[in-house]
């Protein structure tokens, strides 16, 4: 899909140059975008199960998403956090949706928002409501695409923390402290769909650079991936898979962030259950 966009960009500047005048375009213009084209996808493939790049997701750099701040007041118990987003719909269907053939979130393209400690909540409208407990309330909020996927950048997600007692609330919305986070894949997947099971991470304020990489297990099976990408999972049988990322430096040690409880899940696939007359 990639490398399709790339060599049409080409024919496109071509034609609006006349067809016949070639000369008018910088050979080292065409040979970056050859260059580019000819990229492969990563595929890694131990223990009967495989990671299959997924490549063909455009990197929406003006879309943004932050927290409300103004004119917002937070206390102890319910609260009504709000955000604003920027050239993003929530609720819309992903144009290319049913292109992938995989798991679709009904509601359409979301807000994705994690806790420590909490089951990953999915809303569509400007704000979502959440308990405030006593201490540091962390939130971390992504921009995601109707099956599952997160928009890689950052600017399309925020961290931040409301610090809380009987006495007042207090937040801050730019925090720098470094997450990592697993987001898919998580729940239960029907049967068929064992071979579109998307891998999806997230990491803020740190990035895999120095020689830092992430060790993925599925089911005990080790990957090492230098780069921050969505993969497919593929090979999965029915039953129960724990799936686990651990960033870990050159040296191996692990950078576990501020929500070390996200760093894992088990998910179910369904098993294909065969009728008879």
């Amino acid at each position: 899909m990639k490398n399709s966009v790339l060599f049409l960009s080409v024919l496109v500047l071509l034609l609006s140059c006349g067809g016949n005048n070639k000369e008018d375009i910088p050979q080292d213009e065409i040979n970056k975008a050859l260059s580019v084209s000819d990229y492969s996808p990563i595929i890694l493939e131990r223990g009967g199960i495989k990671l299959l790049e997924f490549m063909d997701f455009p990197p929406f750099r003006d879309v943004e998403s932050k927290i409300a701040t103004q004119n917002q007041t937070f206390k102890m118990g319910l609260n009504k956090i709000e955000f604003k987003n920027k050239f993003f719909n929530l609720g819309e269907k992903t144009a290319d949706e049913k292109t992938h053939k995989v798991r679709l979130h009904e509601d359409g393209q979301y807000l994705g928002i994690l806790n420590p400690n909490k089951p990953l909540k999915k809303v569509i409208r400007g704000y979502f409501e959440t308990e405030i407990e006593k201490g540091n309330n962390l939130f971390f909020c992504y921009l995601s695409r109707s099956y599952d996927l997160s928009v890689k950048n950052k600017n399309a997600s925020f961290l931040f923390k409301i610090n809380a007692d009987p006495s007042g609330c207090f937040s801050e919305t730019e925090l720098s402290d470094t997450l990592v986070a697993l987001l898919q894949p998580r729940g239960i997947f029907s049967s068929g769909q064992e071979e579109k099971v998307l891998l999806d991470f997230f990491m803020k304020n740190i990035s895999l650079r120095d020689g830092n990489y992430i060790s993925l297990l599925v089911d005990n099976i080790e990957f090492k991936l230098m780069k921050w990408v969505p993969f497919w999972i593929q090979g999965l049988k029915p039953g129960k898979h724990k799936v686990s990322i651990d960033l870990k430096t050159k040296e191996g040690l692990s950078i576990k962030g501020i929500m070390p409880d996200q760093l894992s899940t088990i998910i179910t696939i369904k098993e294909v259950k065969l009728f008879s007359e």
